[in-house]
């Protein structure tokens, strides 16, 4: 068949982002032909690409794109759009052509690509396809401020059905957030777009009982994240040992040509999905909380300690490194590469779940941190922890304590390795059966 991908976020430097939408990219192409890629450049962040007044027909925003200085003015409309709607109104808002009535939010993003080119991408009257795969990854977080990314993923569900497509929503999370308030508008909204979907395939056991209890009446299945097929790649022969060789751009200097040795037993520690809310939007507390961390993972740990940047929240922790004069694994550093450096450290700690899935496929165990869903729990019983634990994402002296004794425990533990490993082999097998969902 002839496919729309939708969710592939390899634009981003997250390390999630990157391998997941490889890994069901790789699936997805193994048995039909990709016409279309709908990236997530322009549906979470607000770029100030966007210039929509809702209520406007095309030919409104035809003439307004024909201004000799529509670039300019576009700019300072958005920039005055965002100020009337301060407070965190403005994506979702009436200058945002997204919203849960999917029907209106198509005919918004219609009129309006006219004035906006880059939406055009969003536009699904320009493929040629049989179906829509819908990437679910972690974007089905029902806060109590909607996730713009999985309201424009729905509109597009509900817009290629209403074209007579097939829909695919795989590799998917469906979860509260922990510090919000749970949004049943938003799943009441998104309803009949799931029980229309041909597939709906989950990635752990924590999303399907919330699709058992939220979405009654909807064919849910589960399979592992697409990102464990990666085993044989994450196990072939290659070893990084050395990480001068792998030096991005943005860490080119003197120092990294003998600071990253990997052939000694090292740890790695990475910050968590929720890092701001766990801070309450004061970055420092997690500077030294995190510094704190390190500090006492070199003393305890008695092995190298690496910083790991996975995600454009984890930004922070080059701070952390500055400190402390730890080596940091940067968020540019090639994947496989970075994937590795997890897979054969001694232990890793940190709230983030593709990561963890990099570890474990090597066997490196986990100590976690909370996040923004429930998903550094879930991964946690899907590897078949015995002991399911989440430390506080912001870290006292005492926390820090029970982190690093849960973190040699893990080290020590006889034959833990190997059996996070074999399990992470079995759920490559069966992720890798996402290849014949799309039919």
């Amino acid at each position: 068949m002839k496919v729309v991908y939708v969710g592939d976020n390899r634009n981003r430097g997250n390390y999630g982002c990157r391998g997941t939408s490889t890994a069901l990219s790789q699936l997805i192409g193994k048995n039909n032909e990709i016409v279309g890629r709908i990236t997530g450049r322009y549906d979470f962040f607000d770029t100030g690409e966007l210039y929509c007044v809702k209520g406007k027909n095309e030919e409104f925003y035809t003439r307004k794109s024909r201004h000799k200085l529509w670039k300019y003015e576009k700019r300072f409309l958005h920039y005055y759009h965002r100020f009337l709607d301060r407070g965190g109104r403005y994506l979702l808002g009436k200058h945002d052509f997204a919203s849960l009535d999917f029907e209106e939010a198509i005919n918004n993003l219609i009129a309006c690509i006219p004035a906006n080119p880059l939406m055009k991408e969003f536009d699904l009257r320009q493929y040629e396809f049989d179906a829509l795969v819908v990437n679910g990854e972690g974007s089905f977080i029902f806060a109590e401020k909607p996730w713009r990314e999985s309201v424009i993923e729905a509109m597009e569900m509900y817009w290629a059905k209403k074209m007579g497509k097939k829909v695919f929503y795989l590799n998917g999370m469906l979860s509260d957030d922990p510090h919000s308030n749970h949004n049943q508008k938003t799943i009441d909204a998104m309803q009949k777009v799931f029980k229309s979907c041909d597939e709906v395939c989950v990635r752990e056991y924590e999303s399907l009982k919330y699709a058992y209890k939220y979405f009654p009446g909807i064919k849910v299945k589960l399979f592992p994240d697409a990102l464990f097929t990666w085993y044989d790649v994450i196990n072939d022969a290659h070893r990084v040992e050395n990480g001068r060789y792998y030096i991005p751009h943005s860490k080119e200097c003197d120092e990294a040509y003998y600071n990253y040795d990997f052939t000694k037993p090292y740890a790695c520690i990475s910050g968590s999905s929720a890092i701001m809310e766990g801070c309450n939007g004061n970055i420092e507390l997690a500077i030294q909380a995190y510094a704190k961390l390190v500090e006492m993972a070199k003393k305890k740990l008695k092995m190298n300690i690496f910083l790991v940047h996975v995600d454009e929240g984890d930004e922070f922790l080059n701070k952390v490194s500055e400190i402390t004069n730890t080596p940091i694994v940067a968020m540019d550093t090639p994947l496989v590469a970075a994937a590795k450096i997890l897979a054969n450290a001694r232990v890793y700690i940190s709230g983030r779940y593709h990561p963890a899935i990099m570890a474990a496929l090597g066997g490196t165990p986990c100590v976690f941190m909370s996040s923004n869903s429930h998903k550094t729990r879930s991964i946690q019983e899907l590897l078949n922890y015995k002991e399911i634990k989440e430390y506080n994402l912001v870290p006292n002296d005492e926390e820090c304590n029970l982190i690093l004794r849960d973190a040699l425990l893990k080290i020590e533990q006889a034959g833990l390795r190997d059996r996070i490993k074999e399990r992470a082999y079995v759920l490559n097998i069966q992720a890798k059966e996402l290849a014949n969902i799309v039919k």
